[in-house]
């Protein structure tokens, strides 16, 4: 294809970009010749990003790739938009990864609209084929000034932050936006000019969703009030705040360098010393480099919340899979699965009662065992004497209120109290198993044993109980959600 301004503009653009210490910090082990993927939809804006990034790797010798996901919402449509991006990249010789996504099932799970369930399918399928082709370090796609403008409105009518003004940023992690200085109408002209043909989804005009119906009512009206060239305010007000957050952003560095432990946690005193706004900004960026997602003002102002009344061994729930815990001085980010601790659940287990084998002395083998014997990670054995169970035994999770009596002990005493001296945190206490029967609890799982349950020299008949995690426990769990 001939080269033209445009060209000469965007791929220029992608010089600056894939060299820039943000994209050279989060590439893929980028070198020389570390290429780029286009996420390709068909419509004008990826189109044109996709010749543009053509002209670049034969000027520059850098591989190119393009990937389309289907997400099968518009029936022929959506076929004709793939088989489409086939033809474009067989012409122009350059790789196309196809992939089928239907965006609903998503959108139902993560309690989201279509729109935004079909960008995060479309981030983890462009994500993914970076994992999976160490030749390409970064991906590409066609947002311009207009997106731009259409973002930060979103934005600002939704109460975002310093961070939500800076809109799409130009590199952001492993993502390019070589076309945010390109107004759509440039972009339009551009293809007309060499006669490339585009497909158009009719929703992204006609459709309800936010983007769609602000860029047919709201900016309209918009430029009716404050001019034709009022839409470009925005995308300015992008680039201002993007250059002064910068300042910030070295602040924060900073703040955040007082404040953190060598293992990763953070000192409460340090943070609680610093204005609200500086901790704020610490603490947003701490969760995000621990792997914290759809972090919000709200989940920020209630961590500073916790911080002033919260006590050792609590802790915050996050959404994403993940929670803060507070030990003692420190607060530590813990990964969690499906939005809850992983970690024992009674229901995982169940109770096996067998007579115990026959021992020159079952009292030697009792001792032995402890306070349970764990026979391997999912399962501990307690030998007793028969006649200590009372009723239906149970396995069970620690209730408020929970008393046993101790070895050597003449009374009961209560289970947090014992927890506490075997030094249990209080939230590390979501651990621990209990069996009880009909009396009240005989045996706190591998801490402490109750009195009855004491082998003594004797002819009475002896029981082994033994607790074990069930097979299919993780599905079971799933099932019940």
């Amino acid at each position: 294809m001939p080269r033209n301004d445009f060209l000469s503009r965007i791929d220029q653009r992608l010089d600056q970009l894939v060299a820039s210490p943000e994209a050279l910090a989060c590439g893929s082990a980028p070198g020389p010749r570390a290429g780029v993927i286009i996420a390709l939809s068909g419509g004008p804006d990826s189109v044109a990003m996709l010749l543009a990034a053509h002209s670049w790797s034969a000027r520059t010798g850098r591989p190119v790739a393009a990937a389309h996901l289907n997400h099968q919402l518009r029936g022929d449509a959506a076929d004709g938009d793939a088989e489409f991006c086939r033809d474009l990249c067989r012409r122009l010789d350059i790789p196309l990864f196809v992939e089928c996504a239907d965006p609903r099932p998503v959108a139902r799970a993560r309690g989201q609209g279509l729109e935004e369930a079909g960008r995060h399918l479309r981030r983890q399928f462009c994500e993914g084929l970076l994992a999976g082709h160490p030749e390409y370090s970064w991906l590409a796609t066609g947002h311009h000034r207009d997106d731009q403008v259409e973002t930060v409105l979103m934005r600002l009518f939704r109460g975002t932050g310093p961070e939500g003004l800076r809109g799409i940023r130009p590199v952001s992690g492993v993502w390019l936006h070589p076309l945010l200085g390109v107004e759509r109408g440039e972009i339009l002209a551009f293809l007309a000019a060499v006669g490339q043909p585009w497909r158009t989804d009719a929703t992204n005009e006609t459709g309800d969703n936010t983007r769609a119906r602000l860029r047919r009512e709201l900016l309209p009206l918009l430029r009716g009030i404050f001019g034709p060239g009022c839409a470009g305010g925005p995308a300015r007000l992008a680039e201002l705040w993007d250059d002064d957050l910068a300042i910030l952003d070295q602040l924060t560095t900073e703040w955040l360098a007082a404040c953190a432990s060598p293992d990763g946690s953070l000192q409460v005193a340090a943070l609680n010393g610093l204005l609200p706004a500086a901790a704020r900004r610490v603490l947003r960026r701490w969760l995000t480099a621990c792997g914290a997602r759809d972090i919000e003002r709200i989940h920020v102002e209630n961590i500073r919340s916790w911080l002033a009344t919260g006590t050792s061994g609590s802790t915050v729930s996050l959404p994403g899979g993940g929670e803060i815990a507070r030990e003692f001085d420190r607060i530590r980010w813990r990964e969690t699965t499906n939005g809850a601790a992983a970690r024992r659940f009674a229901g995982d287990y169940r109770i096996v009662v067998q007579a115990a084998p026959a021992a020159a002395d079952p009292r030697a083998r009792g001792l032995a065992e402890g306070a349970g014997e764990p026979a391997d990670e999912t399962t501990w054995h307690l030998t007793c004497p028969a006649d200590a169970l009372h009723g239906n035994l149970q396995v069970r999770a620690p209730r408020r209120g929970d008393r046993l009596q101790p070895f050597g002990l003449p009374g009961t005493k209560k289970l947090s109290d014992l927890l506490r001296e075997h030094r249990v945190t209080r939230d590390d206490r979501k651990d621990v198993l209990v069996v009880a029967d009909d009396e009240g609890i005989l045996w706190v799982v591998g801490l402490a044993r109750a009195e009855r349950t004491r082998l003594l020299p004797s002819p009475c008949r002896t029981v082994t109980i033994s607790v074990v995690k069930r097979v299919d426990s993780n599905q079971t769990r799933e099932d019940n959600r």
